[in-house]
């Protein structure tokens, strides 16, 4: 079973983001429909899966959008965030990823709106792997592609590590580490998670956050995943922030299809 996760970060240009999915999602159709085998994916959840794509499998991960509100100082602001990710599998338990905050909406304080920083990931399934216990690492280059208040404004370099245990009764626990350098300085991420119901169609997953270095994050939360088709599957989350340092609340949507 995989780690539940949720990564932000391709840049994505264009006047109608919902008309550009629309079209994606028709193109996609007629392979969508042949597939027969469940696509790993990456969303939703602070970390990622164990698994990786086969070799020249594509999955392309969509945030419907991300959410994020914080209230500081008596203001409150709300981020909405079209976040994408594309994911090529390579072979021998390698993955590509390329990703990005494709669109963002900020309201409060400053209102604004654009596009945000991209990233470029490889994702390697390390050995030892199996249907009981998995494991992967994710190393990630960030580029300042986006626009402030949107943009780190500067290279970021990212590396973390997961680990899956499946358990008896359609459950599974799951620990991920990170480490961020990123120019708004060092961030360490610890984050353990308990799929509490997988039953390959339906799956429900509760996890917390804890962060230390420059952002000190305490957050937790959950989420679902329900697979429409095989290569197809939508998700919701919700994390509470649980200390002042935190943002308040964060939440998404999203849909993630797969060719393989």
């Amino acid at each position: 079973m995989p780690t539940p996760n949720t990564r932000s970060p391709t840049t994505w240009s264009g006047n109608c983001p919902a008309r550009a999915l629309l079209g994606g999602a028709l193109a996609l159709a007629p392979w969508i429909a042949a597939a027969q085998d469940a696509a790993p994916f990456d969303r939703p959840g602070i970390g990622f899966a164990t698994e990786v794509l086969d070799a020249r499998g594509f999955a392309w991960e969509q945030g419907l959008p991300d959410f994020s509100s914080d209230r500081s100082d008596g203001v409150e602001t709300r981020q909405y965030v079209l976040d994408s990710r594309l994911r090529l599998g390579l072979g021998a338990g390698l993955e590509l990823q390329i990703a990005s905050d494709s669109y963002n909406w900020q309201r409060g304080s400053v209102q604004a709106r654009g596009g945000g920083d991209s990233s470029a990931s490889l994702k390697w399934q390390l050995p030892g792997s199996g249907e009981r216990f998995g494991w992967a690492v994710l190393g990630t280059y960030g580029l300042d592609t986006g626009r402030a208040p949107f943009s780190d404004e500067g290279a970021s370099r990212e590396l973390g590590v997961t680990a899956s245990w499946a358990l008896a009764s359609q459950r599974a626990i799951g620990i991920y580490l990170d480490y961020l350098d990123a120019p708004a300085g060092h961030v360490w991420t610890f984050s353990p998670s308990v799929t509490c119901y997988d039953d390959g169609r339906l799956a429900a997953y509760v996890e917390a956050g804890f962060g230390a270095g420059s952002e000190r994050e305490r957050v937790a939360g959950g989420g679902l995943t329900w697979r429409w088709r095989p290569q197809v599957q939508l998700d919701a989350s919700l994390l509470r922030g649980l200390s002042q340092d935190s943002t308040d609340w964060q939440a998404g949507v999203g849909v993630s299809i797969a060719l393989q």
